[in-house]
C-alpha cells in the first residue's frame, strides 16, 4: 500500500508543478502561435518587427499557398512589402505585390 501512496504523492506532485508553471507555459504557448503566424493575420507594424528570415519564411508560405503561379520569389515578395508603404492590410498588399508583378507593372 505504500508503494500506492508513494505514487499517487509523486503524480499530485507533478500535476502542482504544471499547474504552478502554467502561466508561464501559456505565455511560451502564446509566443510561439506569433512565431507561427501567416501573413494573412500580421499588421504592417508586425511585419516591420519581423527579422529578414521570418520576412522571407513568410512569404514563401503566401506564395505556396495564395499563388498558382510563382513567377514570384519569395525573397521579392519580402522586398516588394518592405518597399510598399502603403496603408492597408498586408495580405492585400501582398496580393498587390504579386499581381504587379504578373501583370509587368
Amino acid at each position: 500500500m505504500s508503494g500506492r501512496a508513494h505514487r499517487i504523492g509523486a503524480v499530485a506532485g507533478a500535476l502542482l508543478a504544471l499547474l504552478a508553471a502554467g502561466p508561464v507555459a501559456a505565455g511560451a504557448v502564446a509566443e510561439s502561435s506569433v512565431d507561427d503566424a501567416s501573413l494573412l493575420y500580421l499588421s504592417s507594424n508586425d511585419w516591420e518587427r519581423q527579422s529578414e528570415t521570418r520576412k522571407v519564411a513568410l512569404a514563401a508560405d503566401f506564395m505556396r499557398i495564395f499563388c498558382t503561379d510563382q513567377t514570384m520569389s519569395a525573397i521579392s515578395l519580402a522586398d516588394c512589402l518592405d518597399r510598399d508603404k502603403a496603408n492597408g492590410a498586408l495580405f492585400e498588399r501582398a496580393m498587390a505585390c504579386v499581381s504587379a508583378l504578373s501583370t509587368g507593372r
